[in-house]
């Protein structure tokens, strides 16, 4: 309802009135007014003599005298019968001077679909239940409002009685206190059934009859409290049986009981407490006592993880994805649980990915971080005992962030050399100090963050200080930048002691300095956004990145891997990172120092491949690395995908890691889609397998939708490269028939069922399938290659692009193939980049654009373009206007040459449009490598 209706009577209560009037409904409805539809009921339906039945919409009384500033004791018992959860609610607003905001107050929340709205407490399904809580009138306010509610077009109905309004100086009932009290009315409503006899040790249900009961303490903390109310709801649904009301001390009689947390008397008497000494704040026992069995850690959040493993490990509840749980029929469960102690390798475990963003689903699978985006949004309180020390809300900035170049480069140029910032100035440290203590004093808490000092996301052309510094240790950019960390922390100390930092190791900062130390209140954050996840991250390609970790790992105290898992070039491509991932975090395993991991992936969409199966994959291997990682590939399969197609989805995740193993191809963070292991073997006997995948799971919905959704990345590829596809089979002497367009219809289909909306960074779900209906044709050779031998020039064509900001592919009939690559005149952004390990594998290169540019109008464009390799960030070559401008292709020189094949993310070209207004598009059609010194 809108507030509108708050106002439909005027006048003020006598002080001298009760608050409530006939708030147990004896005298019938009134002076409550509402929908006719919800009337006073008496005899059995009642908790008293009489009660209110609210079907749908609202009951409410106004004119109820208060005072501002006054704290006051709502007290009322609620049944809901027949009534989904959290659709019966209560809510309250004020009337009073002017300037009281007209809207509701609460601390809980009501869920109304589109739409949430403050709420006084809010239940579901069950019997009558007691609450008691206490608000505190706003200053100007004069009347309080309550309305009792139901939503409405659900079913069943809601009973109120016995409502009160009393003044009280007790504390105000904060958001995790009310949520604490619904539980508690929830879960210990009712008395317990009679215990059956003769059940057999370790027995805790067997044909629908429960032989051991959940206890919690009827006090317990909120998280607790949802813990074992979580343990009770899937026993039940595992067992077919009812473990609802949960036992308390004053309840439990003789039952064995499986006990949730360590502060009951009755766990206190089962368990030392030294049991839970260097437990931290995740890990837990498991411990028989006798009849009993004792799930709980050191901290709620250990308790919750107890529950937890519980459910997962012992009774195989599998939490696959935030809509795909599997909980397993067991009509009789008999524990055999011996005493255990569970504690994660990885004290900081956090995926950063769109299905990770829900925090039930991370939370069933024991992760704790959370940080960027997910630390924004609210937490259920029984599941909010995150991590939020790194990177979290308030608690992370850039460089930028805190000398904001608009407030100080005019005074102060000096200060922001190549990219960055002079690290070496003191003006930019204290600056940055002063910045980052007034960031922490307006958190909670300081003591409990380590703050993060972030680089800015692009290169750096050192400063002359910096580079002297550098030079002085090891050669590296991370000397400058680890001691301006060491300093910063310093000077906060000054002002907030206890203060600690983090900064990240980032492309030019990567390599850690010689003859330098880090402070013990620094955690350094390593990042691998040069990855070749075709291997482990200490093998192969990744030798010198699998130093630097052991390096830093030996300087430092805390050391946070912040490790790349997705491709962000094409975030449904087959991408197979996943067996190394497992590799990657058993060998960060072995690095005592490694505290923590960060698995940034497909943030910016759902739908990306293989995204839940990563989440859960790396959840395992952080609390035990030891675990092998296609075992657990082997178990998610069959768990999500069905006993009939699981195999055979494991079948073609071996496919894809056996393919890459076959090609040199690099799996890094942007892997397109002209990389040589998508060839059209891979294609084939993928789509074989997702064929019999799809034949298998043939009634199976679920099923059959996750299969089709793992498929789209082998869809895009067959479309895209087409083509290329067509011309490989006719050297083979074979055919090769897309099916053009039962593939789009499928892809299109699958991406919307999967609401998928990026298909790589920056490139939503029209743009993929624009270009997926893009007709090429046979690539013909540049006119400047003529007279050249095969082995003298190679194409880079556009699939082979990193794009960005405005870039995309388009029909062009002017390029080699008929496509090309377009971005914006108007836009000044690196739109198109390309790194070097596109060369030829042996040799010596020129590398050349061909570029055209469409004019803005009929008037001939005046500005240029620039073409530049990085690093250093200004090495360019100005391109007039005039010399790329008309209908037709034009080759213009990249600078720095000649060029050899190398990995290295931070290495390669970029074509820049001006940021005018005389060309409308920049196109590139590709890059030739011509052998250096054959042609200028």
């Amino acid at each position: 309802m809108g507030f509108a209706s708050l106002f439909l009577t005027t006048g003020f209560a006598n002080a001298a009135d009760p608050i409530v009037k006939n708030g147990g409904f004896e005298s019938g409805a009134a002076p409550w007014w509402g929908a006719s539809s919800n009337t006073v009921v008496t005899g059995a339906a009642a908790e008293g003599s009489s009660a209110l039945r609210v079907s749908g919409g609202y009951t409410v009384q106004d004119r109820m005298a208060v005072t501002g500033g006054q704290r006051y004791r709502i007290s009322l018992k609620v049944k809901a019968e027949d009534a989904p959860d959290d659709s019966v609610f209560v809510q309250l607003s004020y009337r009073g001077a002017a300037g009281l905001p007209t809207q509701w107050w609460g601390v809980g929340r009501v869920d109304f679909g589109t739409k949430t709205e403050p709420a006084l407490l809010v239940t579901g399904n069950g019997p009558w239940r007691s609450y008691s809580l206490v608000v505190e009138a706003p200053a100007l306010a004069n009347q309080m409002l309550l309305y009792l509610r139901k939503k409405d077009g659900t079913a069943g109905a809601a009973y109120y009685d016995s409502v009160d309004v009393s003044p009280t100086s007790d504390a105000v009932t904060s958001a995790s206190e009310l949520r604490r009290i619904e539980l508690a009315a929830r879960y210990f409503a009712g008395a317990l059934p009679n215990q059956p006899s003769g059940g057999a040790p370790g027995l805790v249900v067997q044909s629908s009859s429960t032989y051991m009961r959940v206890f919690a303490q009827r006090n317990a903390d909120v998280v607790t409290l949802g813990a074992a109310g979580e343990l009770a709801k899937y026993l039940g649904q595992i067992s077919g049986a009812s473990f609802l009301p949960l036992a308390a001390d004053d309840t439990a009689g003789q039952w064995p009981l499986v006990i949730v947390g360590k502060e009951a008397a009755i766990a206190r008497g089962a368990v030392a407490a030294s049991a839970f000494n260097d437990l931290d704040g995740d890990g837990f026992i498991l411990r028989r006592n006798g009849k009993d069995l004792v799930l709980a850690g050191a901290t709620p959040r250990g308790t919750l993880n107890a529950v937890y493993w519980f459910l997962d490990r012992k009774l195989g509840v599998r939490w696959l994805a935030p809509d795909a749980t599997r909980v397993p029929s067991l009509p009789t469960i008999q524990l055999a649980v011996t005493d255990e102690r569970h504690v994660p390798r990885f004290a900081y475990r956090e995926v950063l990915n769109t299905e990770g963003e829900n925090k039930a689903f991370r939370a069933h699978n024991l992760l704790n971080g959370e940080s960027h985006g997910y630390s924004f949004t609210p937490t259920t309180p029984e599941l909010d005992v995150w991590d939020h020390s790194w990177s979290a809300k308030g608690g992370a900035a850039n460089f930028y962030d805190l000398l904001p170049p608009a407030t100080y480069q005019v005074s102060h140029p000096e200060w922001y050399p190549g990219g960055q910032v002079a690290m070496m100035n003191s003006g930019v440290r204290d600056l940055m100090a002063q910045a980052i203590v007034q960031k922490l004093r307006a958190l909670p808490d300081y003591r409990q963050v380590w703050f993060y000092l972030d680089a800015m996301d692009w290169g750096w052309d050192m400063d002359a200080a910096s580079q002297a510094f550098a030079n002085a240790h090891g050669a590296t950019a991370g000397a400058p930048r680890l001691d301006m960390a060491n300093d910063i922390i310093r000077r906060v100390q000054t002002t907030l002691p206890g203060a600690r930092l983090a900064f990240n190791a980032y492309q030019w900062s990567f390599a850690p300095p010689t003859d330098m130390t880090v402070s013990s209140d620094v955690t350094v954050v390593p990042m691998t956004v040069q990855i070749d996840y075709s291997t482990a991250m200490n093998v192969g390609r990744n030798v010198a990145l699998g130093q630097g970790i052991a390096r830093w790992s030996q300087m430092s105290s805390r050391v946070l891997v912040w490790d790349h898992i997705t491709n962000f070039a094409g975030f449904i491509q087959p991408t197979p990172n996943i067996y190394p991932i497992g590799s990657s975090i058993r060998w960060l395993a072995t690095l005592p120092n490694v505290i923590g991991y960060f698995g940034e992936g497909a943030w910016n969409t759902a739908g990306a491949e293989f995204s839940n199966l990563r989440l859960w994959m790396i959840s395992r291997l952080l609390w035990n690395p030891e675990l092998e990682a296609r075992d657990l590939v082997a178990d998610y399969c069959n768990a999500y995908y069905g006993a009939a197609a699981g195999p055979i989805m494991l079948r073609y995740i071996d496919l894809m890691h056996s393919t890459a193993a076959s090609h040199s191809d690099i799996v890094g963070v942007r892997t397109t889609p002209d990389a040589a292991m998508y060839d059209l073997a891979f294609i084939r006997s993928a789509d074989g397998l997702l064929n019999q995948a799809e034949t298998a799971a043939n009634g199976d919905a679920p099923a059959l939708a996750r299969v089709r959704a793992a498929r789209m990345g082998v869809d895009y590829l067959a479309l895209v490269r087409r083509q290329s596809y067509q011309e490989e089979a006719a050297r083979s002497g074979s055919t090769w028939n897309a099916d053009v367009s039962g593939r789009s219809q499928r892809l299109a289909a699958t991406a919307t069922a999967s609401k998928l909306t990026q298909y790589r960074q920056g490139g939503g779900v029209a743009e993929m399938n624009a270009i997926v209906a893009l007709e090429r044709t046979a690539s013909k050779p540049p006119a400047y290659v003529g007279g050249l031998a095969a082995t003298d020039w190679a194409e880079i064509p556009d699939l082979a692009f990193w794009r960005f900001d405005t870039a995309t592919l388009v029909a062009d009939a002017a390029a080699s193939d008929g496509v090309a690559a377009r971005m914006s005149g108007a836009s000044t952004a690196w739109a198109i980049q390309v790194r070097m390990d596109k060369l030829p594998a042996a040799g010596s290169w020129d590398v050349f654009a061909d570029v055209r540019v469409e004019p803005e109008g009929t008037t001939p464009a005046t500005e240029g373009l620039r073409v530049g390799t990085t690093p250093p960030m200004g090495l360019y070559n100005a391109v007039p206007a005039s010399l790329v401008a008309g209908t037709s292709y034009q080759r213009v020189k990249l600078p720095g040459g000649p060029f050899r094949n190398e990995f290295n993310v931070q290495k390669g070209w970029y074509i820049q449009a001006p940021g005018g207004k005389t060309i409308r598009y920049v196109y590139v059609d590709r890059l030739i490598a011509v052998r250096a010194g054959l042609i200028q």
